[in-house]
């Protein structure tokens, strides 16, 4: 799948979450996301130089909630054609929302013992929970990304499986000519 016909297949399925997408569907899509997201991110920056902060902060809010259900959407039919449910983003979303619980416990934490006047922020005794959660999140975020980009690599199944048909079968026939 070229990079163009991967886009218009993204687009074409926005909010289709039944069937398969291969790899290159899939990949094509997230670049041109990546790249749309940078270029509008960019152009922000240059535009809030120029005119003050925050002037144009909706353009990159306004593209994220635009393809956050052909983001969704893409992911589950790429999971699918694994043989996976489309459900276990939910399953990532919540790993990575826990993640973030020893970071904030850390900071609580220190802020408990500078409150409680044990440790002045100033010691290196309010930096270590700090930092010790902050570690232990990003390992658990690591973990999780590496998780994900396993599947999302991972060769889909041939044939048909319980989603759909192998969105790849057309390139095992002979041309007929």
């Amino acid at each position: 799948m070229s990079f163009p016909g991967a886009i218009a297949q993204c687009l074409r399925k926005y909010a289709e979450f039944n069937g398969r997408a291969t790899r290159a569907e899939f990949w094509w899509w997230v670049l041109a996301v990546t790249l749309v997201s940078f270029a509008l991110n960019a152009i922000n920056t240059f535009i809030n130089a120029l005119s003050g902060p925050y002037f144009l902060e909706v353009l990159p809010v306004i593209f994220s909630l635009a393809v956050l259900l052909p983001n969704l959407a893409v992911t589950t039919r790429r999971l699918h054609d694994i043989g996976k449910s489309g459900w276990w983003q939910v399953v990532w979303f919540a790993i990575g929302a826990a993640g973030g619980i020893p970071l904030v416990v850390g900071v609580a934490v220190s802020v408990v013992a500078v409150y409680n006047g044990s440790v002045s922020w100033q010691d290196m005794e309010f930096w270590i929970p700090i930092a010790v959660g902050a570690l232990v999140s990003f390992l658990v975020w690591l973990g999780l990304f590496i998780w994900w980009l396993v599947w999302m690599v991972k060769q889909g199944q041939a044939g048909p499986n319980q989603y759909g048909p192998d969105p790849r079968a057309w390139v095992d026939q002979p041309v007929v000519q």
